[in-house]
């Protein structure tokens, strides 16, 4: 298990518990007996203020957290991160986010400290952009927490959201502190929900009839029919990690749709220049989105239309606060120049 080849996937809350005992041996196996392991080889550090120095581990509890800035089930951890920290850093406990990027463009440093800025995190950041740390930890999962206690032993290792009182017990057993009693999990999660879908050829799947035209341009036509896939509308070209919408000459704009379960959207958008993007238009059920069901990021752009621009290369909140249910989505794009590289689906 320590040689297996690194992958990259995210898990959400649910598998936390189930694959943490199903990994945590192999895991353990391959670190257990080590200190901790060289953070030499990283792109720097980095604070809600811009660079920073790295943080003295010696003899501390170190908690280690895998994260890229992109994925929505780390961005839900970091209330409980930042809780943590405040609550056991005066105590001796040192927090260090790993930012290990999914997509090229999400190593940029001023995007990484903007989403520093934009969560409150204030705990060090330490950039792995070349995925250096990613496998020297054997990390294969985002977001993933590897505990050391003072004498640099791995004590703990999970993977996903949830569990955050065994998580904060641990952290108090390596501070020689008393436990505390574990609540039971509250967390709202339907196993129908949608998975993250990822656009691009090397992981993504279409609900199209004739799939992918890998790197090239292609006109797709088709139904959205198939659940929890993305179908394609007007002229698209589609590369490994992302797909983009091209102008077809009518007043009918590329776009996709998708069938999903689920409470709300979220999408993994960028331009693939420095202007600000023409509105991309939501519909959410075939209309436009309600203003109760607003996510973060959308907004009217008349009495007819919701959509948003995209204004750098993030996640973007679409659509927040529905019933859970079986809803469609549609992204309209009048202009070409946008990036589509990840959609996902609130529990």
């Amino acid at each position: 298990m320590c040689d297996e080849p690194v992958s990259f996937p995210r898990y959400s809350l649910w598998l936390g518990p189930i694959l943490f005992l199903f990994l945590l041996f192999p895991s353990l196996s391959c670190l257990a007996d080590s200190v901790i392991p060289s953070l030499e080889g990283n792109a720097g550090w980095l604070g809600p203020n811009g660079p920073n120095k790295p943080p003295d581990l010696s003899g501390k509890v170190v908690l280690f957290d895998f994260w890229d800035y992109t994925c929505i089930n780390c961005i839900r951890t970091f209330p409980h991160l930042n809780t943590l920290y405040k609550k056991y850093s005066p105590k001796g406990l040192v927090i260090v986010a790993i930012h290990s990027p999914e997509f090229s463009f999400a190593g940029d440093p001023a995007r990484i400290e903007d989403a520093i800025r934009q969560y409150h995190l204030r705990f060090p950041v330490v950039m792995d952009n070349n995925l250096i740390l990613w496998k020297r930890f054997h990390n294969h999962y985002w977001p993933s927490d590897y505990l050391y206690d003072p004498s640099g032993h791995l004590v703990y290792h999970a993977i996903g959201e949830g569990s955050y009182d065994l998580l904060e017990n641990q952290v108090r057993v390596a501070l020689h502190l008393p436990t505390s009693a574990l609540s039971a999990d509250q967390t709202d999660f339907r196993t129908d929900l949608t998975p993250e879908l990822y656009a691009g050829f090397d992981r993504g799947q279409l609900g199209n009839p004739s799939g992918y035209h890998p790197g090239g341009e292609a006109l797709y036509t088709g139904h959205p029919s198939h659940l929890s896939q993305i179908t394609l509308h007007g002229k698209w070209k589609t590369e490994a990690d992302h797909i983009t919408p091209l102008p077809i000459g009518t007043s009918t704009p590329s776009s996709l749709t998708v069938l999903y379960y689920g409470k709300g959207v979220n999408a993994v958008l960028k331009r693939t220049d420095r202007t600000l993007s023409p509105p991309v238009m939501v519909l959410l059920d075939g209309t436009p989105v309600p203003r109760k069901y607003f996510g973060r990021d959308l907004g009217p752009f008349s009495h007819r239309a919701t959509g948003l621009n995209i204004k750098t290369a993030r996640m973007y909140s679409l659509i927040s606060g529905q019933q859970y249910g079986l809803h469609r989505i549609d992204l309209l794009f009048p202009s070409p120049g946008s990036e589509v590289y990840t959609l996902t689906f609130n529990p």
